[in-house]
């Protein structure tokens, strides 16, 4: 019963990936002087390298669509992804007629567009 619940259960949210390192502060302890050698150097790009925001669904039996997103998400732009890729990923994971979509808190997420969606479409959605 417990491992049938976990196999229908969909999870979907959206993530930043920096091409070189992160975008925050970084530490670093050294000994004096020794800011130049080769060992302690790390490799870095101008202009931060770029950054690419992707939007995925997974569950317990494998991994749906990667959507990646283009320019700031907001919530018309979250419920164009989900109508053209949650279905599809779930179908693709063999979860399609009972699944259980879930998401965080998100605001887009939680937007009222976006909640009556998940109503009317996903069987189960929290």
């Amino acid at each position: 019963m417990l491992l049938e619940f976990w196999n229908s259960v969909l999870f979907v949210d959206e993530s930043k990936y920096n091409v070189f390192g992160s975008d925050g502060k970084q530490i670093v302890w050294r000994k004096s002087n020794s800011e130049l050698e080769m060992k302690i150097l790390t490799p870095s790009a101008r202009h931060g390298g770029g950054s690419q925001m992707v939007l995925g669904c997974m569950s317990a039996v494998g991994v749906g669509n990667l959507h990646f997103i283009e320019g700031m998400m907001d919530k018309y732009m979250y419920l164009d992804i989900l109508k053209q890729n949650l279905k599809q990923s779930a179908e693709k994971m063999g979860i399609l007629p009972h699944y259980k979509f879930y998401q965080d808190n998100d605001p887009k997420h939680n937007a009222h567009i976006c909640r009556l969606w998940a109503l009317y479409h996903c069987p189960q959605s929290n």
